[in-house]
């Protein structure tokens, strides 16, 4: 009998959070997917081009294990509060007043349940978004492939592109 009991809790406790992300999960959403995205700095050492531009209304997650830099902009109007761990401090962005900027090497970061402008420069950059909106991504000019790689809504992964991309749609009312 206790076994059945347990089996049952453990049972109920595995469907709890399918179903919270059966609701999350609104009709249309989609994904966009980066693996190990690397994109070039300039001469003076600044991130030139972002390995990720995008404009979610849903979740991003995601790593930099090596030196980067993310810029996040929340709007104005949220409560969702994005967060960096392992950058340091936020820094302000000029002509910005809600966007922040982190620095560093091995950090990940979140920002989950708003609308966000998210740009992540760097190397070795891992991310994941869910939601609806539109991205553009960029690997290295010279590199046909091991700059990272990349999926759109479910696609088979592809390498990310020497140049940025046209804008790309994340699910179907992005």
């Amino acid at each position: 009998m206790r076994r059945l009991a347990f089996i049952f809790a453990a049972g109920a406790a595995l469907i709890a959070p399918a179903a919270t992300l059966a609701v999350i999960n609104a009709a249309g959403d989609g994904s966009l997917v980066v693996k190990n995205g690397a994109a070039p700095w300039n001469v003076a050492g600044e991130p030139d081009v972002p390995v990720v531009a995008l404009t979610i209304t849903g979740s991003v997650i995601g790593r930099v294990t090596d030196f980067g830099k993310i810029i996040i902009d929340p709007g104005p109007n949220t409560d969702a509060v994005p967060q960096v761990i392992g950058a340091g401090k936020a820094l302000d962005v000029k002509g910005s007043d809600t966007a922040q900027m982190w620095i560093g090497g091995d950090f990940t970061f979140r920002a989950v349940g708003g609308k966000f402008t998210i740009l992540v420069y760097g190397s070795h950059v891992n991310l994941v978004a869910a939601g609806t909106g539109k991205a553009r991504v960029a690997g290295m000019p010279d590199t046909p492939t091991g700059d990272g790689r990349y999926s759109l809504n479910d696609s088979d992964f592809r390498s990310l592109p020497g140049t940025q991309t046209a804008r790309l749609l994340i699910g179907s009312s992005g």
